[in-house]
């Protein structure tokens, strides 16, 4: 198989056999191919030159407007072509001089018109294609006679019929695609025709037509997403036609890979002469390189018997009366069949094939004896491959050369279709269907409108994974998304609509009042059915997630924005569990309403109406334990480290991981962390260190949990847990060591004496699970193939037995803006008579000169107290982005940390307005700088300034603060305004900083 791959693919490939040491086998299409062909020529605009009558015959007996709208609607095609229709050679000539059109079709025989004529002159003007029609054999004979400079492209004969006008387009379109670029029939098929009678080639050419168009209705029956559907319409059969021997042989010559079926006449002009057995000479070419291609020889003269004819080399008499449906019959032979029919061994029918479903079910029923004869008799493979699923015929290939070997026909076919609906639903998302609930593992969505930021990225990374990553990278890890469905954005907008929402007295509500209106609102009827039956479906626990058209946008980040809901979801009432969920839509589109969300807009250039609420319902990933469910890991991968250390580069990347949910990462609690590229590398401390910060609680989804219905949010489902209940549970085995005291020793592993740490030794220091790798070949593909470094969030799975293998589940991936890449900024030594702070480890890039305010956290503060210092700054933020000014935040610790130990557990809409934040060192112990997965986000979308300081060099100049103006004074904040503007300079490419009192120009 010839693919080409462009620079991008070429790194990847290179990526992944770097890392796994494994080829990758790339034979799917997904988005990312199709960047790789040319787009495909469509004709939209046609000019269509003829009598009123002739017009009035295409529109009420030829049904055009009709045909076009089948042909092209139920196939989620691109809009028909629109039809610009004049009558006299003047209009003709105006228009394609003022207007852009793809074809003209001309017909004949119109009042004091020379068509021939006419064409030439439109061919001064432009170069489209131009198509005769008309009725007069005799007439068009003479035109064709003269048309040797191809002013006609092609010269037809028709008799009324509307899909002349079809064959048309499809001839033309094909033409110029497999001329323009042949990769798009790589792996598609291609019919033939070599004749020059106007007058058959017109008949044949509308019966390949037909027969194609209604091949195409039977493999688009399978329940198939847009981009799914567009795949195959992309490899449907091509249409092409040739006139001389020449042509018809270079077409061969060309296309011999893809070629399906060859009809050609025996006399054709070959060289300057018309030669009688033409064709039969063409034929024995095509027979001796490719002999599978079936060829039909048709011909006005009797069969000579000079060629052998057999299965693959038919002729037949062109004055046969039933020359139409022998071509038919032929052609549909050529298309491959469109369903199997399997019978016993006394010819009674046992099971009808129409679509892969039905394929699935048969190879699940049917007896041995007859699955076995199906396939030894290719059956399977030639059914799936002309249905355009090339890569799955390939694999059942495979299995029937391997039929005598194996006595596992069924498993190994059931495993195959598995696999081949895995990775469909991994790599697409397809509309929701309450039939096919079956499937597991996919994405699906309710509704026509956006799928939201978070949505979109989840099945941008499943295309990847589905596309380049291979069972055989990890065979111990399988990686993988949680079940989804995803409600798009135009039903939030019937939502909003049908219930009046919002209105203006909204703004003026408590969040509180906000969620009560919207869940005592009615979700749209279209939507009820659908979520209903997904609901019925599964029992694992949900989480519903916003996912916002702003959501996780490369340069303005929503993310932690929106509110999201657990649910447990263990009744065994449908009813209560459908409810809770549709309350919980409710309470999310709610969200995007609520005082955090609007003030956070504020703060970027957005309105409150750019919003569209896309919201998605998913399975929770982790397994259950007594009353609790959670996962053995939780991480967030990241393939840009702003906060390098242990020898490891920027560009490496960091991974966090914690025991149990999530919300320990995105909240900036206690982690642990190592570099991918060298994960048995500690990044700091010593085995003693590791001991003090090492994880002791953790969260869990509490299946007991109920809900008030104004706290309908994540925490009321949340229950912290003791790491001695996941040990009791057996979850400790791969992700923690024991600590031993007497030689100060980590051992990864659990033992009976020492005490436990939550450091993932096992699997960073002996590869227990090769997440690592994994993590490292996800970041690495997601980052060459965004162009920017990017964000995943995951849960792990551990395998109960040894032999199960782990999970690595993928939630979510979003961008991460990098350091700007402006000019150099010099920063000198610290000096304390004109810097207010230094600092060797800071985030950002440039010179800011603009801040005047300044809000610090009084040195006086006890971290005891860290959650009231919360309310304090949330209501100066509000002031300063009233006055419209920016400001510098300066405290503690962690900013944004949910420990409220570690420091102040903001979060960013609490502080929206803050252009430069300081993060100075906590006076009773030092802490790790941020790392809280939303909160440092968003920092880094909104194009923050960091800076963190250490004790001694470079520390706030904290009596300088203490002598400016104060604006404002509370118990644990105080708000001041310098006399002039700050100068902040940031080196990104070093990670330094300084704040200086005054400017450099004095």
């Amino acid at each position: 198989m010839n693919i080409r791959f462009n620079d991008r693919e070429k790194k990847i490939i290179r990526c992944i056999e770097e890392i796994t040491g494994i080829t990758p086998s790339i034979v799917k299409q997904t988005e990312l191919e199709k960047e790789q062909h040319v787009e495909p020529y469509h004709i939209k605009q046609i000019l269509l030159l003829s009598s009123s009558y002739h017009f009035f015959q295409l529109e009420e007996e030829g049904r055009l407007s009709s045909l076009l709208q089948e042909h092209y609607v139920p196939f989620g095609r691109e809009a028909p072509p629109q039809i610009t229709h004049v009558e006299s050679k003047e209009e003709c000539i105006s228009f394609l001089t003022n207007q852009q059109f793809d074809l003209v079709i001309v017909f004949d025989k119109l009042d004091d018109i020379d068509s021939f004529s006419l064409a030439k002159q439109m061919k001064s003007i432009t170069d489209i294609p131009i198509v005769l029609l008309g009725n007069n054999i005799a007439e068009l004979i003479k035109i064709e006679e003269k048309n040797t400079e191809n002013v006609f492209s092609k010269i037809l004969t028709w008799n009324g019929d509307g899909k002349i006008i079809l064959t048309i387009i499809q001839l033309i379109e094909d033409s110029v695609n497999i001329q323009k670029d042949p990769a798009l029939a790589a792996h598609g098929r291609c019919m033939v025709l070599i004749e020059d009678s106007i007058q058959y080639y017109s008949t044949y050419l509308l019966l390949l037509h037909d027969e194609i168009h209604d091949f195409l209705e039977s493999i688009l029956s399978d329940s198939l997403s847009e981009e799914q559907r567009i795949l195959r319409l992309n490899n449907r059969p091509f249409l092409l036609h040739a006139q001389d021997f020449e042509t018809g042989e270079k077409l061969y010559q060309t296309n011999k890979n893809i070629i399906i079926g060859v009809i050609t006449d025996n006399q054709l002009d070959c060289g300057l002469k018309k030669t009688t057995k033409a064709g039969e000479k063409l034929a024995q070419i095509i027979h001796k390189e490719t002999p599978n291609i079936p060829i039909l020889i048709q011909s006005s003269e009797p069969y000579s018997g000079d060629i052998s004819l057999g299965p693959h080399l038919r002729f037949v008499s062109k004055i046969d009366a039933t020359l139409a449906l022998i071509i038919k019959d032929f052609i549909n032979e050529c298309l491959g069949p469109r369903e199997i029919i399997l019978k016993d061994a006394n010819q009674k029918e046992l099971y009808r094939i129409k679509n892969i479903k039905d394929f699935e079910d048969a190879v699940l029923s049917i007896d041995e004896a007859v699955l076995t004869h199906a396939t030894h008799q290719h059956l399977f493979s030639t059914w799936v491959r002309v249905r355009g699923e090339i890569d799955l015929a390939g694999k059942i290939q495979i299995i029937e050369k391997e039929i005598g070997k194996s006595t596992e026909l069924r498993k190994r076919l059931i495993d195959l279709l598995e696999e081949y609906k895995y990775a469909q639903t991994q790599s697409l998302v397809t509309p929701f269907e309450r039939a096919n609930l079956a499937s597991s593992l996919e994405i699906s969505r309710i509704g026509k409108g956006a799928l939201g930021g978070k949505a979109r990225g989840l099945s941008f990374l499943a295309k990847l994974a589905s596309k380049y990553i291979s069972d055989d990278m990890f065979p111990t890890l399988r990686i993988t998304i949680p079940r989804t469905l995803v409600i798009s954005t135009d039903i939030f907008e019937s939502f909003l609509a049908q219930n009046s929402l919002p209105n203006q007295e909204l703004f003026d509500l408590p969040d509180e009042r906000i969620a009560l209106k919207f869940m005592s609102a009615n979700l749209p009827a279209t939507v009820l059915g659908d979520l209903r039956a997904f609901i019925h479906n599964t029992r694992k626990p949900l989480v519903v997630r916003s996912s916002g058209v702003l959501e996780d946008s490369l340069l303005q980040s929503f993310a932690g924005i929106y509110d999201s809901i657990l649910l447990p979801n263990e009744s065994w009432e449908t009813d209560f569990r459908f409810q809770d969920v549709c309350n919980a839509v409710k309470y999310v589109y709610a969200s995007t309403f609520f005082e955090k969300a609007r003030t956070y807009i504020k703060s970027t250039p957005k309105n409150i109406g750019d919003e569209k609420m896309a919201v998605i319902v998913q399975e929770v990933v982790g397994r259950k334990h007594e009353t609790f469910f959670y996962p053995a890991i939780s991480g967030v991968a990241k393939s840009y480290n702003y906060y390098p250390s242990g020898g490891c580069k920027q560009e490496d990347g960091i991974v966090y991981l914690a025991l149990g949910l999530g919300k320990a990462i995105v909240d900036g609690g206690s982690t642990f962390g190592f570099c991918p590229e060298r994960p048995a590398v500690p990044l700091y401390g010593t085995p003693k260190d590791f001991m003090r910060y090492s994880q002791r609680k953790f969260y869990a989804l509490n299946l007991k949990s109920t809900y008030r219905i104004v706290e309908r949010n994540e925490e009321t489902s949340y229950s912290i847990l003791e790491v001695e209940d996941a040990r009791r549970h057996g979850m400790l085995d791969k992700i923690a060591s024991t600590y031993v005291r007497q030689d100060d020793s980590l051992y990864p592993g659990v033992y009976d004496e020492g005490s436990l740490v939550i450091d993932f030794g096992p699997i960073t220091q002996y590869d227990a699970i090769p997440l690592a790798k994994a993590l490292k070949l996800l970041l690495r593909i997601s980052e060459i193939t965004l162009g920017y470094p990017v964000e995943i969030e995951f849960a792990v799975n551990i395998g109960q037995t040894e032999s199960e293998r782990a999970e690595l589940v993928i939630l979510q991936i979003r961008s991460m803006v990098p350091p700007g890449k402006t000019s150099d900024i010099v920063i000198g030594d610290f000096n304390a008579k004109t810097d207010i702070c230094y600092s060797e480890n800071a985030l950002g890039n440039g010179i800011l000169d603009t801040i005047q305010d300044i809000v610090y956290v009084k040195s006086s503060f006890n971290m005891s107290n860290s959650a009231q210092v919360v309310s304090q700054l949330r209501a100066l933020n509000s002031k300063i982005m009233e006055e419209k000014k920016p400001y510098m935040l300066i405290g503690p610790g962690r900013w944004g940390s949910a420990d409220h130990w570690l420091g102040i557990p903001v979060i960013w809409s609490d502080i929206a307005g803050v252009k430069v934040i300081i993060e100075a060192p906590f006076k009773e112990r030092a802490i790790d700088p941020s790392q809280g997965s939303h909160f440092f986000h968003d920092l880094i979308s909104s194009q923050v300034g960091y800076l963190i300081t250490k004790e001694g060099n470079g520390n706030i100049d904290v009596h300088w603060l203490d002598s400016l103006p104060v604006v404002e004074d509370m118990a644990d904040v105080r708000h001041v305004r310098a006399p002039y503007g700050l100068e902040v300079k940031i080196d990104g490419k070093q990670g330094k900083a300084v704040i200086q009192k005054k400017k450099n120009n004095g």
